[in-house]
């Protein structure tokens, strides 16, 4: 007989759904420690961020700002959030271009062009769908809980769909390279979208039940089609015990995806299918070694974000006693018409020795320095938030601030974002158009790569502004040498010998991010010199031959018979050859 152990019992009650269900339980108590700190971000900054409890659709409009008196930090909060997007990912310029690791290849025949033409149509699929709208709100959700999940799914019209999930709605984990690859997700679906994603068979039309449980079937039968229910997906790494690598149907991909109703049948699986490629693009704020979780803005600033709401709620107190001090008045006066409203009457009778009626006391308070500490505490949040550095950008009035004027203008605090870029790129951007461009590539909408790719990898170069702004202290430098050497020149000529000014062009169209195609290749660039050359040549040959026609033709007219120069000149040649 086998023993059963307590693990593989569990497993067992829980039917088909029992290990993701069971890894799933296991990271939701991972993330606990992380959950009454994302609460408080979400009461004082984000009431309609975090999902912590499932909700009916009767209270999801419920008012949620109770705790906020001074919406600074929200604001800074917005402001962080939209300089990222149009600094990292703005939709009104490229920020992203395809090279090649070493420049023979990429200088080699049709390379530019075709990553000129994959770009446009990466940058023409991610403006027809709903990514820029999401990468929004994931921003927003990194400046306040310090980690952003990007799920991504495939769109019969627009390619792809990308939807931002909040703090609280899923759970994640971390391979042994430190990389996010495993998503969890609790969330609750209609009835009328289970049926639809799940039951509903798209060619046939018919409904298939074995696949939710006897509670959506009749739901659906009585029509309840708005019902909420409980759902849980997983997309993990399936193990290669798991999956045969011949075949490379739904449940032998590398990544599962299951979908299961929460408190559904324990046999009842919605969805077991698998993707080829990581489906989420989770990315942090800052995380140590050993946290699954990032840190955030918001978290740093937390204790500044309360404080402001209690000086502000303070203050109000004060100017309310001020303006409306609570009252004493004789006991005679007790159950008689009394008013405080501006103009109007009470009367007092003070032939007993009454007080009459006047205020218990007097407050005065310092309404100047409170407004100093204020400011003071919201300042520190703008700080916090890196709002005077975003807020630069996006009030700029100038229409386009170039890399070089951002990194001026802020080089400490662009220091100070660099290690955040660059998480971007890697937790982000990287994946994230990677995973593009296979898809696009998938779906038909790449062109045929030149035969110089085959083989070759393919490099992403991020030409954001606050991409290029970490550069441009590279662009400066090589402004300054140029323009050092060029006034030498003035007195030494010989001193451009030490440049090669082809390659400083083309490093330096580099550094800004200036479009492959605005560049010459380098074989036509020779040729076009090859050709002035000659044309240069064919005209300084010309112009000898023409003096020489013209001295050719002046001698023939000259006078020869009469004294002059030149019957001089050719008399004394005559002597000298006799």
């Amino acid at each position: 007989m086998v023993a059963i152990s307590p693990e593989n019992s569990m497993s067992d009650s829980l039917g088909k759904r029992g290990p993701a269900l069971k890894r799933y339980r296991k990271l939701e108590e991972d993330r606990s420690s992380f959950r009454a700190q994302w609460q408080e971000i979400t009461d004082y900054l984000l009431p309609r961020r975090g999902r912590y409890l499932t909700e009916s659709q009767g209270t999801k409009g419920r008012k949620r700002t109770n705790k906020i008196i001074d919406n600074s930090a929200g604001q800074a909060l917005r402001t962080l959030a939209a300089g990222m997007m149009s600094g990292l990912t703005s939709p009104a310029r490229p920020w992203f271009r395809f090279q090649t690791r070493d420049a023979v290849t990429m200088n080699a025949e049709g390379v530019k062009q075709y990553l000129g033409e994959v770009e446009a149509v990466l940058r023409k699929v991610l403006a027809g769908s709903n990514f820029y709208n999401s990468v929004s709100s994931l921003y927003t959700e990194m400046g306040a809980f310090g980690t952003g999940v990007l799920y991504r799914r495939r769109h019969p019209q627009h390619v792809v769909n990308y939807r931002a999930l909040t703090a609280g709605e899923y759970v994640i984990a971390e391979n042994e390279y430190n990389q996010v690859d495993t998503l969890g997700r609790d969330f609750t679906m209609t009835v009328a979208q289970i049926v639809e994603q799940f039951v509903l068979d798209k060619d046939s039309g018919n409904l298939d039940w074995s696949k939710a449980s006897d509670t959506v079937k009749n739901l659906w039968k009585q029509k309840n089609y708005d019902q909420l229910i409980s759902v849980v997906h997983m997309v993990q790494p399936r193990r290669a015990k798991e999956r045969d690598l011949a075949k490379m149907d739904g449940v032998n991909r590398p990544y599962t995806d299951t979908y299961f109703e929460k408190g559904g049948n324990t046999d009842v699986l919605l969805q077991d299918g698998g993707h080829f490629r990581r489906p989420f693009f989770a990315c942090r704020w800052d995380v140590l070694g050993g946290d699954v979780y990032g840190y955030s803005p918001a978290m740093d600033q937390l204790g500044d974000i309360k404080q402001l709401q209690h000086e502000q709620r303070r203050k109000a107190q004060a100017i309310d006693k001020m303006v409306n001090p609570p009252m004493t008045a004789p006991v005679s006066l007790r159950g008689k018409p009394t008013t405080v409203i501006a103009g109007g009457t009470t009367y007092v009778d003070n032939a007993n020795g009454g007080a009459g009626f006047q205020p218990a006391y007097l407050v005065q308070p310092r309404i100047q320095e409170m407004m100093m500490d204020i400011q003071e505490v919201q300042n520190r949040i703008q700080r916090g938030f890196y709002a005077d550095l975003f807020a630069m950008m996006i009030n700029s009035d100038r229409r386009q601030m170039t890399a070089t004027e951002v990194a001026e203008r802020h080089e400490e605090k662009l220091a100070l974002l660099g290690p955040v870029l660059q998480r971007m790129n890697t937790e982000l951007l990287d994946p994230l158009l990677e995973d593009l461009f296979f898809i696009c590539m998938e779906e038909g909408l790449l062109p045929e790569p030149p035969e110089a790719l085959q083989d070759i990898d393919i490099e992403i170069k991020y030409v954001s502004i606050l991409a290029q702004a970490q550069e441009a202290s590279a662009a400066a430098a090589m402004e300054r040498t140029v323009g050092f050497a060029g006034n030498l020149a003035g007195i030494a000529p010989d001193i451009l010998d030490n440049l090669d000014l082809d390659e400083a062009v083309r490093e330096y169209a580099d550094i800004l991010g200036g479009s492959p195609k605005l560049l010459r290749e380098i074989t036509e660039r020779d040729q076009i010199r090859g050709e002035r050359a000659k044309q240069q040549q064919m005209a300084q040959m010309a112009a000898q031959a023409n003096q020489g026609a013209d001295t050719a033709r002046l001698l023939s007219e000259a006078d020869t018979q009469n004294p002059n120069a030149l019957t001089d000149l050719l008399g004394r040649g005559q002597s000298l050859g006799a």
